[in-house]
């Protein structure tokens, strides 16, 4: 139960840390994708849908549970972000991601095009 408790502290915590003077939305955006690449934010989301559908939260993880819980607490710090971010009309172009994080979502992006654009030939 302690543990149940500290989980819903962190996660109310996120919510009013939007409330701080020196909080900065863009910087939560930033400290997300500098941190995760989107194939990652793909597998451990299904990773999730996977452990609530099956109901077995240990079969066949790929992720401890401190690892997920990192990565979920990240993911909803940046979703909050970019809930306050649109909430304050702050301009999403001012966020300076690190040109390792630019690059690997420039490739991701790059790559599922390529696959978006062999599936659409073919169902034409």
């Amino acid at each position: 139960m302690k543990r149940i408790l500290a989980l819903q502290f962190v996660f109310d915590r996120m919510i009013y840390d939007v409330h701080k003077d020196d909080y900065d939305s863009i910087k939560e955006i930033e400290t997300f994708w500098n941190s995760y690449a989107l194939k990652t934010v793909s597998a451990n989301t299904l990773e999730l849908l996977i452990a609530y559908v099956d109901g077995d939260v240990k079969k066949n993880r790929l992720l401890k549970d401190e690892e997920m819980q990192v990565f979920v607490t990240a993911l909803c710090r940046a979703l909050i972000a970019y809930c306050i971010a649109n909430h304050r009309n702050i301009d999403l172009s001012k966020m300076q991601l690190s040109t390792e994080a630019k690059e690997r979502i420039e490739k991701e992006l790059e790559l599922s095009k390529k696959i978006v654009d062999f599936f659409s030939r073919l169902s034409e």
